[in-house]
């Protein structure tokens, strides 16, 4: 007790002693730059696996969406939900096709606009318990449809707690980590999404066969498996200290940073450090986002960050990779067996653990801007490959041929933009807005992926009411990489190493993207330890009559 009572006043003076321990915390970061991962895993151990687990939420996602696209190749599917089409065949019109899987994007906006306010007033263990509570509610549509109308309707209900993981399990991963292990955390993200997508490979091909509505409706079931592991799990987490520094809750968040890192690990002077840099960060922060709302996205230099974040999640769905997603229905529409291009769509597939395995691996050592540009580019000549394809005879040839090209396009962007995209979006948005931030950038994602689903069904399928470009598709996509790929060079900072407080400065400089790595950095010519001291109380009391009024409001 005495102990408490000797750090709840003297670790936070004012003045020169606050700037001390700001810099030791700086120079303490970039030494655990420096580590192993070995190191680096051994100290912040259970983060790591806190936000592991969390982040399994978004194989439910990963694996709907490759449910709900290459469903349309399911014949069992066809036979409960599809119709004949001019030539007698059984199947779902590409508009319903469309109209089916934005049904479920609709859903994910109504769920990113809900948690950028909730994660950012309630916190992420409330806001992840009550979405992964209304997923289990709304898997019931889906199992119980009976039309492709209450499909839609179960995709809209169900896209809305996929939208909230989208982006809580992002920010949640990014806030709990130092700087040295953002990018391998982050990354997990997209691991996750990637064994969902498998996942729902694997289970596809094995519900082939089955008789009846059991093959459609166990794929749907299989998702109630998670529901109740996930809430446990989020009830046992501890909170975001970042989230806690914003709300002034600063003994929370050092309780939260110990449970966050192996027993011990922090000494009163390291806490001390560790604290100070993170309230620094937040004082910087509020000079362009004082209120952490939306508003805030787009004022001053916070709207350059949101621009980048938008751009990175429309590079991730509008470079040529979706059409992977619709891999069973491509190729037996380029004259593959049903059976024979769900086999090969669990190998397009089943790179994504082990590629995105790699890039966790090489994220220590590589940069964002070099991962991001080189998988641009490979997946654009990938693409200009499968274009070329398509112009040449021989319909079994070119379909096993496109499959193989395929297995590239998926493994180069697990191993770059996959994995990456959630590591930049989580390391460029600012601290106070970093809900906000990668809600409107997912919300841009979505809205491609709108477009994808508009598109992708009308250029691969076969039947009489689709464009039937088949590979021809892949020059439009070698279009839009050669965009990318130039955007890239010239626009998106690297961001490596960089602890959150010298993001913000190089923001707030207006440092030119390519020069992000060697700019040095003055964290007090911003927000010199003068003006901390000047509102250090003043914000301690408004943050104390906050939070009584919240608590009388709940």
């Amino acid at each position: 007790m005495a102990a408490n009572e000797a750090r709840a006043e003297p670790r936070y003076e004012l003045g020169t002693s606050q700037a001390d321990l700001i810099e030791a915390a700086v120079i303490a970061s970039d030494e655990e730059c420096k580590l192993s991962r070995k190191e680096l895993f051994s100290r912040y151990w259970p983060g790591v696996i806190f936000s592991g687990l969390l982040s399994m939420a978004l194989i439910m996602e990963g694996m709907d969406v490759g449910l709900i696209n290459n469903f349309f190749a399911h014949d069992a599917y066809l036979k409960k939900f599809g119709w004949p089409d001019a030539n007698g065949k059984l199947h779902i019109p590409t508009s319903w096709q469309s109209g089916i899987g934005n049904g479920n994007n609709l859903g994910s906006i109504i769920g990113l606009l809900l948690n950028g306010y909730l994660q950012s007033r309630y916190g992420s263990r409330r806001v992840y318990m009550g979405a992964m509570a209304l997923m289990g509610v709304s898997i019931f549509a889906l199992f119980f449809s009976t039309s492709v109308e209450t499909l839609l309707v179960g995709n809209i209900l169900c896209g809305i707690p996929w939208g909230m993981f989208q982006t809580l399990t992002t920010a949640y991963a990014a806030e709990i980590c130092p700087t040295a292990m953002r990018g391998y955390l982050t990354a997990w993200v997209s691991m996750c999404w990637g064994a969902g997508s498998f996942l729902a490979t694997g289970v596809l091909r094995g519900s082939l066969d089955l008789e009846g509505d059991l093959a459609w409706k166990i794929p749907y079931a299989i998702q109630w498996v998670w529901v109740v592991p996930l809430f446990i799990v989020g009830f046992l987490a501890p909170e975001s200290p970042w989230y806690l520094v914003r709300r002034g809750r600063i003994e929370d968040a050092e309780k939260s940073l110990r449970r966050l890192a192996r027993k011990d690990f922090y000494t009163e002077e390291t806490m001390a450090q560790t604290l100070a840099l993170m309230k620094h960060t937040n004082k910087m922060e509020k000079i362009v986002a004082e209120n952490s709302s939306y508003p805030d996205c787009f004022r001053s230099t916070n709207l350059r960050r949101t621009g980048i974040v938008c751009m990175a999640w429309l590079i991730q769905i509008l470079n040529g990779q979706s059409v992977t997603s619709y891999a069973a229905v491509f190729l037996k529409s380029a004259g593959m067996p049903t059976i024979q291009s769900f086999n090969y769509n669990m190998g397009i597939q089943s790179v994504n653990i082990f590629a995105t395995g790699i890039a966790i691996v090489l994220m220590g050592k590589i940069g964002r801007r070099i991962f991001y540009f080189w998988g641009s580019s490979i997946i654009g000549l990938a693409m200009l490959i499968i274009g070329i394809l398509g112009f040449l005879p021989g319909t079994a040839n070119v379909s096993i041929a496109v499959a193989v090209v395929m297995i590239i396009v998926q493994a180069t962007f697990k191993v770059s933009l996959g994995p990456t995209t959630y590591v930049i979006v989580a390391e460029t948005s600012s601290n106070r807005v970093r809900a906000q931030t990668i809600v409107i950038g997912r919300a841009v994602y979505v809205v491609g992926q709108i477009i994808v689903q508009q598109l992708n069904p009308r250029m691969l399928n076969s039947s009489s009411d689709a464009w039937n470009w088949g590979a021809k598709a892949g020059l439009f996509y070698f279009g839009l990489c050669i965009i990318w790929a130039v955007w890239i060079f010239f626009f998106l900072p690297e961001t490596k190493n960089r602890s959150y407080a010298e993001l913000d400065y190089l923001f707030q400089t207006k440092t030119p993207a390519r020069k992000f790595t060697t700019t040095p950095v003055d964290l007090f010519e911003i927000a010199p330890p003068e003006k901390i001291t000047q509102d250090l109380h003043e914000e301690h009391v408004e943050n104390n009559v906050t939070e009584i009024q919240e608590e009388r409001r709940l």
